[in-house]
């Protein structure tokens, strides 16, 4: 293989991790909270050193979202219930994005990951 197929599948296979720190400071921009919209927007940039400690917090930190996004969900769901609002399609969707994110910290199981970043 060569170097500019390896970049390309590297970027294949660290999209979803990108994709699932940016769709949750997305959220925090939303509400307003700067910090962490910052914090999660370049917390993506570690995945450029190749040190295993680099690659288990991002995926360590993408444990930490699933579980945000789980407590999110739960605030959302009982607020539109009270409220009376549809919930069900919100479900679906929030549902979708707690396995992405969790399927993000997967990632790092595929051998070439592992490779890279001296997982095994």
């Amino acid at each position: 293989m060569n170097e500019k197929t390896g970049t390309f599948r590297l970027f294949g296979l660290l999209l979803p991790v990108v994709l699932s720190f940016w769709l949750l400071a997305a959220h925090f921009l939303r509400s307003g909270n700067l910090l962490w919209f910052g914090l999660l927007l370049v917390v993506p940039l570690l995945l450029a050193v190749k040190r295993s400690y680099i690659a288990r917090s991002v995926q360590f930190s993408l444990l930490v979202a699933t579980i945000t996004w789980v407590q999110i969900t739960y605030q959302m769901l009982m607020s539109r219930m009270m409220m009376g609002d549809d919930w069900q399609r919100m479900a679906i969707i929030m549902g979708a994005v707690i396995c992405f994110t969790l399927l993000s910290a997967c990632t790092f199981l595929h051998s070439e990951l592992e490779r890279r970043y001296g997982l095994k």
